[in-house]
């Protein structure tokens, strides 16, 4: 075969007569070369350090406030509850639970109204009564009344119904 076509960079099938210089030959075995002496002077790229460790992934200060937050409710809560312990401990017993309902009824103004009115008319009807000038004389009736007691009793003394077990020989 011919000597300028045992080197070929590229395949018989696509190459043509500029493929198969020499000088091509020279460029293609230092390129060779060079990446040979690179690939001996690589050294192994696998990193086998453990991963960084990032101070917000392991304390989590907003958790930590937030915990610290509800915590301070809580003994904040325990404080006025104690407080409110000692104070009914130390003072007289009260009712501190008072049920504070206020009606609120619609006829409220009308039932009101109604009251007052029904008031009125009462004060007036006993203004009339203790104005009134009565038709007995109370203390000639209260005379009368003695009277026909001390007469009722004289005349039981005068009659001669009295009673057998009376009479009976003692």
């Amino acid at each position: 075969m011919n000597s300028s076509l045992d080197y070929l960079a590229y395949p018989v099938i696509v190459s043509n007569h500029r493929q198969s210089t020499t000088f091509r030959k020279k460029l293609d075995f230092g390129h060779y070369i060079f990446h040979k002496n690179r690939i001996q002077i690589v050294k192994p790229t696998v990193d086998t350090k453990p991963p960084v460790a990032h101070t917000h992934h392991i304390l989590k200060l907003s958790k930590l406030q937030s915990e610290q937050k509800r915590i301070d409710k809580i003994e904040y809560e325990n404080k006025q509850l104690c407080q409110k312990i000692a104070n009914a401990h130390r003072g007289p017993a009260k009712v501190d639970c008072w049920n504070e309902y206020f009606s609120k009824s619609l006829n409220r103004e009308t039932r009101n109204r109604e009251l007052v009115r029904i008031t009125v008319e009462n004060q007036g009807i006993l203004k009339r009564l203790d104005d009134r000038k009565p038709h007995y004389d109370r203390k000639l009736l209260t005379m009368e009344k003695t009277q026909e007691k001390a007469l009722g009793f004289l005349s039981c003394l005068e009659s001669q119904d009295t009673p057998k077990w009376l009479n009976a020989p003692s």
